[in-house]
């Protein structure tokens, strides 16, 4: 992307370097894979060629790479400590053991509850700073086994953390933790954690590459260990992504997928307690939306959004805009125009970039619309 962009541009390597202030050896390695492109780097190569956008697309690519990566078996040699930007402490614990493991999993338990609640915004330094000592562990000696259950720990606080740097908006650093979960889920060998990350990964790319984002889903239902509510999970993700890539009827069968596992139920791992049957309804909900089913959709948001407690602040505040979507699209600007107010009052007790932009992009609908 930055090659192509600087070639466009008519400038060579050299007089790239001079301009940007790196040198032409550090730009080359980012050029061709070798390092990642820092958000610093690429505002520079943004600013000298007057592009903008750079950023975003350089954020997903690399994220479908390392994922693609994983996916085939390549983990990249560097460490995973160095996914982290070197924010971790060189010193390393003594001897790790159950206590540290389960000390990493109620810290994910934790994060999870803060970020539900209040949004990314709010837990994002805090579970960063448990990730960077919960990563620093894997450098100390501990039992195989201790190291397995701990790799598990670990991606699923990794995974949580990159969402919850994904909803405050910041996406490098997103994508950065994705491929840090997705390596030690492996290393976990947990398939149902390796799959929800996958998901995850997807949520973050779908919007402008939907078809990668059925790509990376389908990767992960095609493991037959992963768990039933987990599938269901899958199922309706990809649903959305399908029907966002024009392909209504695959959707459809998915969605009827996602509601065949959901009500077979089932166990749940220990780090997806919000995988709830509110929740499973609530992503079908949206892929039924997404399909241009609205009827039904109204319906079942109608039905869903007075079970969403103050326990999920965010989730009830997307879940308005979803509905207050549905309406607009349907033509019904006055339900549209309240569920955004409503939304509006409930986001000022939560800390989503991500939900607050979808918000404003309503408003503005609305607005043409009406006009």
């Amino acid at each position: 992307m930055l090659r192509a962009a600087r070639e466009n541009a008519g400038l060579s390597l050299a007089t790239m370097a001079s301009r940007v202030h790196y040198s032409k050896s550090t730009l080359g390695m980012v050029e061709t894979g070798q390092r990642t492109a820092t958000p610093d780097l690429v505002a520079a190569y943004e600013r000298t060629l007057g592009v903008q956008g750079l950023g975003e697309d350089v954020n997903r690519r690399e994220l479908l790479a390392a994922a693609a990566a994983v996916l085939a078996g390549g983990h990249a040699p560097a460490p995973l400590v160095r996914l982290l930007d070197g924010l971790t402490t060189t010193d390393h614990p003594g001897q790790v053991g159950r206590s540290e493991v389960e000390a990493v999993q109620q810290a994910t338990a934790t994060y999870t509850t803060m970020d539900l609640r209040f949004g990314g915004a709010v837990a994002a330094d805090l579970s960063t700073g448990a990730l960077r000592w919960a990563v620093n562990l894997l450098d100390a000696p501990m039992r195989d086994d201790t190291r397995v259950a701990l790799s598990a720990a670990v991606g699923a606080l990794a995974d949580r953390t990159a969402w919850i740097h994904f909803d405050a908006g910041r996406t490098y650093s997103a994508r950065q933790l994705s491929t840090l979960a997705l390596r030690t889920a492996d290393e976990g060998a947990d398939p149902d954690l390796r799959a929800h990350v996958l998901l995850n990964i997807a949520a973050q790319v779908g919007e402008a590459l939907p078809a990668e984002a059925v790509g990376l889903v389908g990767a992960a239902l095609s493991d037959r260990r992963v768990c039933t509510l987990e599938r269901a999970n899958l199922h309706a993700g990809l649903a959305g992504h399908l029907a966002r890539s024009g392909e209504k009827d695959q959707a459809l069968h998915h969605i009827r997928e996602a509601e065949t596992l959901a009500a077979r139920g089932g166990n749940t791992p220990e780090w997806a307690g919000f995988l709830t049957q509110d929740h499973l309804n609530s992503i079908i909900t949206q892929a039924l939306a997404a399909a241009g089913e609205h009827a039904e959709a109204i319906q079942r948001f109608e039905d869903l959004l007075p079970r969403i407690g103050t326990d999920r602040l965010r989730g009830r505040a997307g879940r308005m805009i979803d509905l207050a979507e549905v309406y607009a699209a349907t033509g019904e600007l006055e339900q549209a125009t309240s569920l955004a107010r409503k939304a509006s009052e409930a986001l000022t007790d939560v800390r989503s970039t991500r939900i607050t932009a979808r918000l404003a992009q309503l408003n503005e609908s609305v607005a043409r619309v009406a006009s």
